[in-house]
């Protein structure tokens, strides 16, 4: 991707074939595997968790083989993940953590390449199973942040536990975890930090998309090579429902998905809050300048704490922000978006009683509506002009609200995926990052 032909995959055509497959593909089969992971060797509870209608004779035999196959994977994931945070963790361990590391990759990649064995019954599941929050239960939840909702972004302080580093290809990887701030997610925080092993001068925080877990699918999958060998130090988090945080039964980001506007709400609420934590972290190691950003997802998540981050601790406000594929119109990617209509959940949502109107009033906790805490011109935006996932038209409209300049505002006629993908291609708004923290 990151040569000529990239250039020419990476087109409006490629989205269109990658939404296609996600749908009823990528994310079916991970609604089957979530749905073993829940029922173990149980067929019967396998069928009620996915759900589909039941199968017998020789089709549930095959069945039964897949489910025994998916738990044996998995019991040698969780063994691997247990023995990994004994060796990483412990500063006096014995074992080599390189090889603990290299062995977790391999057995948390077959793990989750376990969705293959379920492919004959893709067409029978859905990508999602919908349990869409009605808007008067999320009143009760989250009503009371409509009052002050700078207050619901406010990050803690936290104790922040470092791993011991693993050193390969010129670049040296630790793992941070700390007590999730947020209620509502609980568990814990995790972080993934990638630096040069020569050194660096500056950080950025750099958060993921929906469904993107880089951390259980082995190598080839982290967005932190091109910065790092531009010579940042990457911060790389776990969002909520993702990869350690995922809930038994669920696929990656599910919840986020499958509960509605409050899944994002809630969200938020959560992810914004371990990115100011993880910007003081930054600050407290190193001397240089901290970004935040992210892709998709991961920008919605980083520009809200850019938006509230004016309020934060000093400590705590980034200094810059890269944002690929974003908009500051959530109701528009709730009711609009590819996604939304490839996935139903805008059906899903009339149906459990929301309308546009009612989404709009969710917007002080869901979109960066103010103004910037940072200066504009420490801002860069990465748009694919036909983008319909995080739509550019709103998108455009959100950087000329927040008043980026025509230098930092770099425009492709890519879409969704192909801007994101296109950044190797064509890293532009990469460099344009690093010029603004070496300002």
């Amino acid at each position: 991707m990151t040569g000529p032909l990239g250039g020419l995959i990476l087109r409006p055509w490629f989205d269109r074939l990658a939404l296609a497959a996600m749908v009823k593909g990528y994310f079916p089969l991970s609604r089957l595997w979530a749905a073993a992971e829940a029922a173990g060797e149980d067929a019967e509870t396998f069928f009620s968790e996915v759900p589909m209608a039941p199968l017998a004779g020789a089709a549930k035999d095959r069945l039964q083989d897949a489910l025994k196959e998916a738990a044996a994977r998995r019991s040698d994931a969780v063994r691997a993940e247990q023995e990994w945070r004994g060796v990483l963790f412990d500063a006096g361990a014995s074992a080599d953590p390189g090889a603990t590391e290299k062995h977790r990759r391999r057995a948390i990649a077959h793990s989750m390449h376990s969705r293959g064995l379920f492919r004959p019954w893709r067409k029978q599941a859905s990508p999602v199973r919908f349990s869409t929050v009605p808007p008067a239960e999320a009143h009760a939840r989250f009503g009371h942040h409509l009052q002050d909702p700078p207050q619901a972004f406010q990050p803690e302080s936290a104790v922040v536990e470092v791993s011991r580093p693993v050193a390969s290809n010129g670049v040296i990887e630790r793992w941070l975890r700390f007590d999730c701030p947020h209620d509502g997610v609980g568990g814990t925080a995790w972080a993934h930090v990638f630096e040069p092993e020569g050194g660096f001068d500056h950080t950025i925080v750099l958060c993921h998309g929906v469904g993107m877990e880089a951390e259980v699918w082995g190598e080839g999958y982290h967005m932190a090579p091109p910065f790092v060998a531009r010579g940042l130090r990457v911060i790389e988090p776990e969002a909520p429902w993702h990869s350690r945080r995922r809930p038994l039964g669920h696929h990656g980001g599910e919840p986020f998905m499958a509960n509605g506007l409050a899944g994002a709400i809630e969200m938020f609420g959560c992810h914004v809050r371990e990115i100011g934590a993880l910007v003081g972290w930054a600050h407290e190691t190193s001397d240089g300048k901290v970004a935040v950003g992210g892709i998709s997802l991961g920008a919605l998540n980083s520009q809200l704490a850019v938006a509230h981050a004016g309020s934060w601790p000093e400590v705590m406000r980034p200094d810059a922000a890269l944002f690929v594929t974003t908009t500051d119109r959530l109701d528009h990617v709730a009711w609009d978006s590819g996604f939304s209509k490839g996935f139903k959940g805008a059906a899903e949502l009339s149906q459990a009683g929301w309308t546009r109107e009612i989404s709009q009033d969710w917007l002080p906790l869901l979109a960066p509506v103010g103004e910037p805490g940072i200066a504009p011109d420490r801002i860069v935006m990465a748009l694919g002009t036909a983008d319909n996932i995080t739509p550019y038209a709103s998108g455009g409209a959100f950087a000329k609200r927040w008043r980026i300049p025509p230098e930092n505002l770099l425009e492709t006629w890519q879409g969704h995926f192909s801007k994101a993908l296109g950044l190797g291609h064509n890293p532009a708004p990469i460099e344009r990052l690093c010029a603004i923290l070496r300002s």
